[in-house]
């Protein structure tokens, strides 16, 4: 899932662009640069600030200004939405004009904006334990927007509301072919398309944005898009937007209206209105929240120890309270340590100046239990060490606890012990978590002593023995304090009882602001009735439940967790950043990109691999000519890794026999009867061509998984089913994934050799998949006696080397692992007619 900020370009279209998308600097920027500049604008708009706002009231958000237009901040759905027409005029400012002429001036009076957009987030994980489904659910709302009148005339509009009140739905597929009937070259980004619909073979006409279609851009700059062209989806879609938005078909207005609508991240959904600041109405600016239901983000953990991430299919952490927390993720310090750049065993020549103080926070990328001499091989009660990966991929060491590290008996390493939390653990990483009950004493919409209220929550976050004055209350660096703080309070969007929560204006008690008499209290709860929504949006408990990943339906509490949206982004955007050489937009971009590549390759060996579709169908002859594939390893003991520039070829090379040759996989999931080499190879690529056409984007699970291993699949389990489009609705189908790389994973090249890079890693993960080959990762057994000078016997066959020696010894074995089906799929991109 990317996470975005509110007012960035779609990160979809950040380095490396199209050069017909307009470059957009600042979502390149690093989070702690972005995060800089959103505290900055917050800090701007004086008023609406976290926790607590000018006035004393509980402010769930903070305000934000800006001209450009409003993004969704990630994947989800739109729940509830109101357009006004117009602004508002304040029922209270007319009061009170009323009230006090004598006042009266000539500021214009002032007006409000009602509008507003919530959407649903849903970040799932399976973290292998079979029909357990968790994860980070959470709603973004973007309120106080611009009304209908003013949007009208701006060159970019929210889709959502100026194409019609519905989706036109069609399931259709990455490969689908659609073809182009109009072209929109503003900045939309829209086409209008015919699409077939793969369940039901209708054809549908609609617009969609450029992003879903595979247009080459490695290639060269596209051609122009124009009707009649017809061109491929690299993207699955199940629904068309109806009318293009510069046609205007306006939503429903001036009403809260509940629906499921869905948006993808970096989508238009609207522009900032107006809110109230300390030197009166700000243009432009609106309210940005974070809220959830319950407070699993901030739950305390016990530490990670190395027992917790032997089998990394079904690591986790724990919370305290017993439940299991939603996978692993990065890894972080929770204590200033020590660690070793060697192996902290006795034998190495481990000195004082081999170790390297890291203060807690720091962020290894992966974190595997081993012994003291660095191996992973030995009884789980032997693994009292623990070695981590930095951002760079640099090894360093230390005891999994306190007195394994006292028990060495060298001083200097006396230090070299870890408390490890992941991603999952945001306490530990630094969110503070409160209920207003443990801030202040009313239970009502108001802060008795804001100072206090501030005072506690920053000398907690500052972790500092200096301190803090009320000065530094407002002071610069206190909003990067805040922002990693979570407050539980009723929310200000609930208009039930009313009266009772504020009425502390109408008795004077809360300076200050003024005592309002009965007609002011009266027109202030009408203003504020007019803002808020709660009731109507029927806004539900976030979360979902089972292997349906069905939204849970039950009503969520007006009490919820608020987080500082500005950090909450921040945090999620670093969790959610698995890669150490990439971005987190440019990490997805290449998923993207390899999923099309991907197919395309597949979809080459799958024609190729015709002649051998029915297992009982004549058989091709060979080639006139093919070169001597030699067992390299098997006589010469090295391996040249070479290139070959035919089916034939590189079908012997990475399995061992020829496409005629009859033999029986030696498959452990799913059993294999012994036909031509080619038929099992034709079936292997039938069923992951079906896999690459369904995956989509949100469904792929990033995280690092805290051991040594570039991906995984939770193979057998995911999908339990067949692939059904339909039924799947926005989400299409879950293809649970694991992207995260090695270290030394490096991206597809079509020049380079056949060898490990992230591509490759994916095939390898799909073609464990149910319905695909059901690979598995073969062991290397060499033949008694045989020469072994590289130590592969005994080791699994993973990387192109492994691979190719499997094949020379045991083509049984190597037509069933997953690294020989990857490396012959990459391979094609040295025959020829390969366009990636």
């Amino acid at each position: 899932m990317i996470i975005t900020f509110p007012f960035e370009d779609d990160p979809y279209y950040s380095a490396p662009q199209p050069v017909s998308y307009t470059q957009s600097n600042a979502a390149a920027l690093t989070t702690p640069a972005l995060a800089k500049k959103y505290f900055d604008l917050a800090r701007g708009v004086a008023g609406g600030v976290f926790p607590v706002g000018t006035n004393r009231f509980w402010h769930g958000g903070v305000h934000l200004k800006g001209t450009k237009p409003i993004r969704a901040i990630a994947d989800g759905t739109i729940v509830a939405y109101r357009l006004d027409t117009d602004y508002t005029s304040s029922a209270l400012d007319a009061q009170v004009r009323q009230d006090t002429p004598s006042s009266a001036t000539s500021a214009p009076s002032r007006v409000f904006s009602s509008s507003f957009v919530l959407i649903r987030h849903e970040c799932e994980k399976h973290n292998g334990i079979s029909g357990r489904y968790a994860g980070a659910h959470f709603y973004s709302l973007y309120a106080n927007l611009m009304p209908a009148q003013h949007l009208h005339e701006k060159p970019l509009l929210p889709p959502f509301l100026t194409t019609g009140e519905a989706l036109l739905p069609v399931s259709a597929l990455r490969g689908d072919e659609v073809e182009i009937l109009a072209v929109n070259g503003d900045g939309h980004r829209m086409t209008k398309v015919r699409v077939t619909d793969v369940n039901k073979e209708v054809k549908v006409e609609g617009w969609i944005e450029h992003l879903y279609l595979d247009l080459d851009e490695e290639q060269g700059p596209p051609v122009p898009l124009a009707a009649g062209q017809k061109h491929r989806l690299g993207y699955p879609v199940c629904a068309l937007y109806a009318n293009h938005p510069a046609e205007r078909k306006w939503r429903t207005r001036d009403k809260v209206m509940t629906l499921s609508y869905p948006v993808r991240v970096g989508e238009v959904i609207g522009y900032g209105g107006q809110t109230d600041s300390l030197d009166g109405a700000l243009s432009d600016s609106f309210h940005f929240e974070i809220f959830s239901a319950k407070n699993v983000l901030v739950k305390p953990m016990k530490p990670l120890v190395p027992l917790n991430i032997l089998k990394p299919e079904t690591s986790h952490q724990d919370y305290e309270n017993g439940e299991k927390s939603d996978g692993m993720g990065k890894v972080w310090l929770t204590r200033n340590a020590d660690l070793a750049t060697d192996k902290l065993s006795v034998r190495s020549a481990l000195s004082a100046k081999d170790i390297v103080r890291f203060s807690a926070g720091s962020c290894f990328v992966s974190a595997a239990p081993c012994l003291k001499d660095g191996t992973a091989n030995g009884n789980p009660s032997d693994l009292i060490c623990f070695k981590l990966f930095d951002l760079h991929g640099t090894r360093y060491y230390a005891y999994a606890n306190q007195n394994d590290a006292a028990a060495d008996g060298r001083d200097f390493v006396k230090e070299a012990w870890v408390t490890l939390t992941t991603d999952s653990d945001w306490v530990t990483r630094g969110w503070q978590a409160y209920e207003d009950n443990e801030l202040n004493n009313s239970d009502d919409a108001f802060v008795e002593d804001d100072d206090a209220v501030m005072r506690q929550i920053i000398n907690i976050a500052h972790k500092s023995s200096a301190a803090l004055n009320l000065d530094d209350l407002h002071g610069e660096g206190v909003d990067a304090l805040l922002g990693k703080t979570a407050v539980r309070f009723h929310t200000e969007w609930d208009s039930h009882a009313a009266s009772k929560r504020y009425q502390k204006l109408k008795t004077g008690e809360h300076p200050p602001l003024p005592k309002l008499i009965d007609a002011q209290f009266r027109a202030f709860i009408q203003d504020m009735g007019k803002q808020q929504f709660w009731a109507d949006a029927r806004v539900q408990t976030d979360g979902v439940e089972g292997p349906t990943l069905a939204p849970l339906d039950s009503k969520m509490t007006t009490e919820n967790w608020h987080f500082h949206p500005v950090g909450f982004l921040a945090q999620m955007r670093e969790c959610l950043t698995t890669d150490a050489v990439l971005s987190e937009e440019e990490f997805e971009t290449e998923i993207r990109r390899n999923w099309i590549i991907g197919m395309k390759l597949v979809e080459k060996r799958l024609k190729q691999l015709e002649p051998w579709k029915e297992p009982n169908m004549p058989m091709p002859s060979p080639p006139a000519s093919v070169p001597n594939i030699v067992r390299e390893y098997a006589t010469t003991r090295s391996i040249q890794n070479r290139g070959h520039a035919t089916l034939w070829e590189n079908f012997i090379y990475w399995f061992g026999v020829d496409p005629n040759t009859i033999i029986a996989p030696s498959t452990s999931r799913q059993s294999r009867t012994s036909a031509p080499a080619g038929h099992h190879v034709y079936l292997y690529m039938k069923g992951m061509k079906d896999v690459f056409r369904h995956m989509s984007m949100q469904q792929i699970q990033k995280g690092s998984l805290g051991f040594e291993a570039g991906a995984y699949v939770w193979q057998g389990a995911c999908p339990e089913k067949p692939l059904v489009p339909a039924a799947s609705g926005f989400k299409m189908e879950c293809v649970n994934i694991a992207c995260q790389y090695g270290l030394g994973f490096k991206s597809f090249v079509r020049s380079d050799a056949v060898d490990q890079n992230r591509m490759q890693t994916q095939l390898h993960e799909i073609s464990h998949m149910v319905g695909t080959t059901c690979a598995d990762d073969k062991v290397i057994l060499l033949p008694d006696g045989t020469v072994d000078s590289w130590q592969f016997n005994t080791t699994t066959a993973y990387g192109a080397l492994g691979a190719r020696v499997l094949a020379e010894f045991h083509p049984e074995q190597a037509m069933a692992n997953a690294e020989n089906v990857a490396f012959f799929i990459e391979s094609a991109k040295d025959e020829p007619v390969f366009n990636s």
